[in-house]
Protein backbone atom coordinates (compact mmCIF):
# COMPACT_ATOMS: atom_id res chain seq x y z
CA UNK A 1 0.00 0.00 0.00
CA UNK A 2 1.56 3.29 -1.03
CA UNK A 3 1.18 6.67 0.68
CA UNK A 4 -1.72 7.81 -1.52
CA UNK A 5 -3.66 4.63 -0.76
CA UNK A 6 -3.04 5.05 2.97
CA UNK A 7 -4.12 8.70 2.84
CA UNK A 8 -7.33 7.81 0.95
CA UNK A 9 -8.00 4.97 3.37
CA UNK A 10 -7.54 7.23 6.41
CA UNK A 11 -9.69 9.98 4.86
CA UNK A 12 -12.45 7.47 4.07
CA UNK A 13 -12.43 6.13 7.61
CA UNK A 14 -12.49 9.68 8.98
CA UNK A 15 -15.49 10.59 6.80
CA UNK A 16 -17.27 7.38 7.82
CA UNK A 17 -16.76 8.22 11.51
CA UNK A 18 -18.09 11.73 10.92
CA UNK A 19 -21.12 10.33 9.10
CA UNK A 20 -21.70 7.85 11.91
CA UNK A 21 -21.71 10.72 14.42
CA UNK A 22 -24.17 12.69 12.30
CA UNK A 23 -26.45 9.67 11.98
CA UNK A 24 -26.34 9.16 15.75
CA UNK A 25 -27.35 12.80 16.31
CA UNK A 26 -30.14 12.48 13.74
CA UNK A 27 -31.40 9.30 15.42
CA UNK A 28 -31.48 11.00 18.82
CA UNK A 29 -33.34 13.98 17.34
CA UNK A 30 -35.91 11.78 15.56
CA UNK A 31 -36.47 9.60 18.63
CA UNK A 32 -37.05 12.73 20.73
CA UNK A 33 -39.66 13.99 18.27
CA UNK A 34 -41.38 10.60 18.22
CA UNK A 35 -41.54 10.55 22.02
CA UNK A 36 -43.07 14.04 22.05
CA UNK A 37 -45.68 12.99 19.48
CA UNK A 38 -46.52 9.86 21.48
CA UNK A 39 -46.95 11.92 24.65
CA UNK A 40 -49.26 14.35 22.84
CA UNK A 41 -51.32 11.48 21.46
CA UNK A 42 -51.61 9.94 24.94
CA UNK A 43 -52.79 13.30 26.31
CA UNK A 44 -55.38 13.60 23.54
CA UNK A 45 -56.60 10.10 24.28
CA UNK A 46 -56.99 10.97 27.96
CA UNK A 47 -58.89 14.13 27.01
CA UNK A 48 -61.27 12.13 24.79
CA UNK A 49 -61.92 9.63 27.58
CA UNK A 50 -62.58 12.48 30.02
CA UNK A 51 -65.02 14.16 27.62
CA UNK A 52 -66.89 10.89 27.02
CA UNK A 53 -67.05 10.29 30.78
CA UNK A 54 -68.44 13.77 31.36
CA UNK A 55 -71.06 13.28 28.64
CA UNK A 56 -72.13 9.93 30.12
CA UNK A 57 -72.34 11.42 33.61
CA UNK A 58 -74.36 14.37 32.27
CA UNK A 59 -76.75 12.06 30.45
CA UNK A 60 -77.16 9.91 33.57
CA UNK A 61 -77.88 13.04 35.64
CA UNK A 62 -80.42 14.28 33.11
CA UNK A 63 -82.19 10.89 33.05
CA UNK A 64 -82.20 10.81 36.84
CA UNK A 65 -83.74 14.29 37.03
CA UNK A 66 -86.38 13.39 34.45
CA UNK A 67 -87.27 10.14 36.24
CA UNK A 68 -87.49 11.89 39.61
CA UNK A 69 -89.61 14.67 38.10
CA UNK A 70 -92.16 12.17 36.78
CA UNK A 71 -92.15 10.17 40.03
CA UNK A 72 -92.84 13.22 42.18
CA UNK A 73 -95.06 14.87 39.59
CA UNK A 74 -97.77 12.19 39.97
Amino acid sequence: MNDDDKRLFIESISEMRELKGELREFKIHVMGRIEKLEKKEAERSKERISIVSILIAGAALAISIIVNFFKHGR
